[in-house]
């Protein structure tokens, strides 16, 4: 009988091996930031080399749809990787937004590979100071 050296980690590698077989035809989503301020919600997307006019943004029954597709130079596209992780496609994220927003306000800006958008909130829910009298 020969002895078999156990790998307890060899699993591990064959799972490795198994995701990084073809990346580019996995889906991918965008990382995002979800700020509260006081008046507002800010939302930062990670859309780096997305061209901002293949972004849709879409408000539906309280939740934010943030949709689009990236993709780069296909002249490459022949050319043997060595390694590749940036993923191409389409994504879509969808987020839950909280009551007391004034989603027909949103706005939206892109720049240097970030999307940020603005949801007001309502007056009627903002916080609001009141004056006491001094007698």
């Amino acid at each position: 009988m020969d002895l078999v050296r156990f790998d307890p980690f060899s699993m591990f590698r064959e799972f490795d091996r198994y995701v990084d077989r073809s990346p580019a035809s996995r889906a991918w989503a965008p990382r995002v930031d979800v700020i509260d301020l006081e008046e507002s919600i800010l939302i930062r997307v990670d859309v780096a080399g997305v061209d901002p006019a293949d972004i849709a943004l879409t408000v539906e029954d309280q939740k934010l749809k943030i949709s689009g597709s990236r993709s780069l130079d296909e002249s490459v596209e022949t050319a043997t990787y060595h390694r590749r992780e940036i993923l191409t496609g389409g994504f879509s994220r969808t987020l839950i937004l909280p009551d007391g927003l004034a989603a027909d306000e949103i706005t939206a800006s892109a720049d240097n590979g970030l999307l940020e958008v603005v949801i007001p909130r309502k007056p009627e829910v903002l916080p609001r100071k009141v004056k006491i009298d001094v007698a």
